[in-house]
Parts: structure tokens; sequence; C-alpha cells
């Protein structure tokens, strides 16, 4: 499990902020995590960066294509928006 998915499977949200990151609640932090944080931040704010996009092939399955910026998330949205018509 990543580093981004451990901690929010412990019930945090973490959000991007700038160059770093935010988490909430952060009250309920325990210094064991706090530690974890500190040691994987770089790790965890590259997984934040990343941009997913669901793109679809002719027949319509779905897969994620990891996205190099949001101008080119934005561009793969508009060139494979979802295919809806059924193939035969």
């Amino acid at each position: 499990m990543s580093p981004l998915n451990k901690i929010r499977a412990a019930g945090f949200e973490i959000t991007l902020s700038g160059d770093t990151f935010t988490i909430s609640p952060s009250s309920k932090l325990t210094q064991q995590q706090r530690e974890f944080l500190k040691q994987y931040k770089d790790n965890i704010i590259t997984e934040l960066n990343v941009v997913t996009v669901i793109c679809y092939t002719p027949r319509g399955s779905a897969y994620e294509v990891e996205a190099t910026s949001a101008e080119h998330a934005t561009w793969l949205s508009k060139m494979n928006p979802k295919h809806t018509q059924a193939v035969e």
C-alpha cells in the first residue's frame, strides 16, 4: 500500500497545498503517524501531483491513464470522451 493510501486508510483526508500537503483532522495524528508523514513526505507529494484520467477503448472498456500535467489531463478528457454507443 502506498504511503498516501495508508494515511487515507487510517481515516485522514490529505490534500496538496502548494509544495506541501495538508492533513485533517491533524489533531488526531499520533506521534508515529507524524513520523511516518515526515519520512514519506516526498512520496506523498509526488502521489498527490499525479493526475489520473479515465479513458476508454473503442469497445467502451475503461482504463486509467496518468497525465503528465493538468493540461494533458484536459486534453485526454477531450480527446477520449466516454464511449456510449454500442459496438457490435
